[in-house]
This record gives structure tokens, C-alpha cells and sequence, in this order.
């Protein structure tokens, strides 16, 4: 599976220990429910960076715009691994190779009442020195946000697998339920969210999250934290705990998350920032 589909894109959302099911009105809600993107007021921008062991790194994007009862959304992720065999994903490359994975994707959602329906499609490289493989597969999601009190969220990842008959990269299916709770109004000063996800990826077991998220916010400027307890995915040692926060300045959030240990055994810091309108 390539790295760059299973990496969290959005820095709110590793703070969260990956729980993105329910998480709407981002523009990262690309890359998980696409549905998610209906509660967007307009435009909303997102970016995202992590440094890799070595010379390694991975750069995320997305962008969404809201026509009326429509959304539309693109996102871009490059994860480079550098040219350390000792940090890449597979064995037996000589020092020296460059190995780099590519992602894009595109989103359509459609909005009636408090119901949201949306479908993503993408595509996956991997470029090892002059080789490379590819990828298709697509996402589908429902979202249900009601006021900005609570939100359900549903979504099925890769349907299909890897549409692509001639390349050899798979493509595991990954379902996500998720429902998410403001315990004060966002709007006002006090934020208290909490949110709780389960994921059944294909051929794994199933995990759950249990994340929280508080903080205050006073015209418009604030800090906010949050931190999330997930069951460990099966056969890595990553971290159970996960922490993150945000500063808010008006529209604009700057996000940080930390993971004691990933999938990998790294420590992870990501750094990442968020603009609606």
C-alpha cells in the first residue's frame, strides 16, 4: 500500500490519532469523507508538512469552493522518502535510489437539507529511481450536520481497490464511522468538541478513536487543544496517544500534532495551516 494514501493529511486530524470521518468544514476532508467538505461556508485552504527521517519528507495540500448547493475540491500530497534505504517502506534497494509517491485527487459533493453526499476520485505514483507504478481508486461518503452542533459522518476508501489491472500497487479498502459533538456553541468563546471514530480496514482488524478537542477563542483570536486515545492498527507499534493544538488568528488556524510513535517507529511532529472563508 502506498505510504502517501495511508499518511493522515490533515494536521487536526493526527491530532486526533487519524479520526476524519465526521471532521466537516475542512479542506482536508478531501483525502477521508469527502462528504465532510458541505458544511464549508465558501473557500477553504489547507496545507500540511512533515520532515521524515534523513533527508525525507511529506508536503500535503487541498482546496475547496463551495457553488452553491455543490462543492468541489482538489488535494495533492508528495511524500519523498530520501535516498536512505534504512527509511524506505520496502527492503533490498541499494543507497542512493530516490523513492518518492505522489497523490492526487479530485471531490464533488452535493448538499440537500442536512445531508451531504459526496464522491472523490484519485490517483497514486510511485517512483522508484526510472520505475514507476500507478494507481486509480476512488472514495464515496455521507455526512449528516446538523446545525453546528453534531455531525455524523460515513466513508468507504479505495472502493475497488486499485482500478488499474496492470499495476501492482494494492490499494486496501478502508471503511470509516464516525460521529462528532460540540458541547458549546464554536461561535462563541468556549470551544469543547468531542469525537469518536471506528475503522474497518480491509483484511486488518478493526480500530477505534476517541478524541477531544477544547480550547477558547476570543474575537477571533485563541488556542486550542486536542488530544485522542486510539486502539494500536494491527501489526505496528504505533502509539495509542496522540496530542496536537491550533492557534487561531481570525479564519486562519496554524496546526500542530505529535505522535510519540507512528506506524513506522518514528517520532512524529506535523505543522500544518487552515484558511476558510
Amino acid at each position: 500500500m502506498p505510504a502517501a494514501t495511508s499518511e493522515p493529511v490533515s494536521v487536526r486530524s493526527a491530532g486526533l490519532n487519524g479520526a476524519a470521518a465526521a471532521l466537516v468544514g475542512d479542506a482536508g476532508a478531501v483525502f477521508s469523507n469527502p462528504a465532510a467538505l458541505a458544511t464549508l461556508r465558501h473557500i477553504g485552504l489547507e496545507g500540511a508538512y512533515r520532515k521524515l527521517p534523513g533527508a525525507g519528507s511529506v508536503l500535503n495540500g487541498a482546496a475547496a469552493v463551495r457553488i452553491r448547493q455543490f462543492h468541489l475540491a482538489l488535494g495533492g500530497a508528495l511524500l519523498d522518502h530520501g535516498t536512505d534505504p534504512a527509511n524506505f517502506p520496502v527492503g533490498g534497494l541499494p543507497p542512493g535510489t530516490e523513492f518518492k509517491e505522489r497523490m492526487g485527487s479530485g471531490s464533488l459533493v452535493y448538499r440537500f437539507g442536512i445531508i451531504a453526499l459526496g464522491g472523490t476520485v484519485k490517483y497514486v505514483r510511485t517512483t522508484v529511481d526510472t520505475v514507476q507504478e500507478r494507481a486509480v481508486s476512488g472514495d464515496a461518503g455521507i455526512a449528516i450536520a446538523i446545525f453546528d452542533i453534531l455531525a455524523f459522518g460515513f466513508s468507504i476508501q479505495n472502493l475497488g481497490g486499485n482500478w488499474r489491472g496492470d499495476s501492482g500497487l494494492d490499494m486496501p479498502r478502508l471503511s470509516r464511522f464516525g460521529f462528532t459533538m460540540n458541547y458549546v456553541d464554536p461561535q462563541e468563546s468556549f470551544r469543547l468538541l468531542s469525537t469518536l471514530e471506528l475503522q474497518w480496514p480491509e483484511g486488518r482488524s478493526s480500530r477505534f478513536v476517541l478524541g477531544l478537542e477544547g480550547g477558547v477563542v476570543f474575537e477571533g483570536v485563541g488556542i486550542i487543544g486536542r488530544g485522542a486515545y486510539g486502539s494500536r492498527p494491527e501489526g505496528t507499534e504505533a502509539s495509542k496517544f496522540t496530542l496536537g493544538g491550533s492557534v487561531a488568528v481570525t479564519r486562519l488556524s496554524l496546526d500542530y500534532a505529535y505522535q510519540p510513535r507512528d506506524a513506522r517507529g518514528d517520532r512524529v511532529h506535523r505543522f500544518g495551516l487552515r484558511l476558510t472563508l
